[in-house]
């Protein structure tokens, strides 16, 4: 029951981690899953999506080479992905193609799917340790999937519903309606506007699309296609990298279970972090990155005197967590107070 406890608690937010302690995981021949049915963004009668002038395109790549699930000498429990780097396999190029696929207004989630399944089967070329890679990018590498590191659905994941979850919010951002009389010089504008980011020898000196009939004569109907093609090809200019958030740590629960492997009793949730909070974080990244410069130039005055200002500002923070702490009290929020109380002690070391 205590297994079965600590397994439902670590997947799917430890599933890299239970692929790389399972080195049967790797003898499933192959990482090729159906492909995902997606509803595609929708318009009023009378209109057509078409792709927003400003929507950016963002991804988390996936440089982590192939995965060794055999080899655990580099294993760092706080960074799992640590280490993959070592078999020369580079899936990056197939995650941030993906990606660019999402985010590009009328591709469907199938030819996304189908895509990143030809780049990485190209990449791997058999290798299961890749492929394994490749599996764990593919669940945990979308980045308008906010909830894959959500508590409260570990115990719900289904990776198909998750792959269209992100597929939806990723259409959802980039799309817009327009009148169909007027798809094409939104296409235009569109393509307009991303040649001035990424490629100005394609205008003219108007600013106008240089042999703009020879292109519509090859892309109409195919819009979607093209804005593809191009930003694949701009990839290194036109996507912009995230950092992939971490999954928080597992730690194991104090609290009395059932035999069945429920806990009695509900995790503390997480307190949200507010605005002034994250001004708080960063002034103290700020403060401190001075304060090791100082130190490292031997400029032993101004490091002291950033440390007195690190400590300033952590007792200001202190005091705004207290008094927030104190409201929670009165409000019988006990659990959000407990978190509170939690974060206080962490700066008060």
């Amino acid at each position: 029951a205590r297994l079965k406890h600590i397994i439902a608690n670590m997947f799917p937010l430890w599933m890299p981690w239970l692929l790389m302690l399972c080195p049967t995981a790797a003898q499933f021949g192959g990482y090729s899953p159906p492909a995902p049915v997606c509803k595609a963004f929708q318009c009023p009668s009378g209109q057509q999506p078409v792709g927003r002038e400003e929507a950016e395109i963002v991804s988390y790549g996936c440089k982590e080479a192939g995965l060794n699930v055999l080899s655990m000498k580099d294993f760092d429990p706080s960074n799992p992905y640590a280490g993959m780097n070592q078999l020369g396999k580079n899936l990056n190029k197939c995650c941030l193609e993906r990606d660019i696929c999402k985010q590009t207004c009328g591709m469907t989630a199938k030819e996304c799917h189908e895509s990143y399944q030809k780049c990485q089967q190209k990449v791997c070329k058999g290798d299961q340790n890749c492929q394994l890679q490749a599996m764990v990018a593919d669940f945990t590498g979308d980045p308008y999937d906010e909830n894959q590191f959500d508590s409260e659905n570990k115990d719900k994941f289904d990776p198909l519903e998750s792959k269209c979850r992100g597929y939806n919010k990723a259409q959802e951002a980039v799309c817009q309606c327009v009148p169909k009389a007027e798809v094409q010089d939104a296409n235009e504008r569109k393509l307009k506007s991303f040649y001035k980011k990424f490629n100005p020898e394609k205008l003219d000196s108007k600013g106008e699309i240089k042999d703009v009939e020879e292109v519509w004569k090859k892309w109409k109907g195919k819009e979607a296609s093209m804005f593809l093609a191009l930003a694949s090809k701009y990839k290194d200019k036109a996507v912009k990298l995230k950092e992939k958030p971490k999954p928080p740590p597992f730690e194991p629960s104090s609290k009395s279970s059932t035999d069945d492997g429920r806990s009695e009793r509900p995790e503390s949730p997480e307190v949200e972090v507010d605005s002034e909070s994250q001004a708080f974080e960063a002034q103290l990244k700020e403060l401190l990155e001075k304060k090791e410069a100082a130190k490292a130039e031997e400029d032993f005055d101004q490091a002291e005197e950033l440390k007195a200002k690190v400590q300033e500002l952590k007792e200001k923070e202190i005091s705004r967590l207290k008094v927030q702490k104190d409201a929670m009290l009165k409000e019988e929020k006990y659990l959000e107070a407990k978190a509170l109380k939690a974060r206080i002690a962490k700066l008060e070391l």
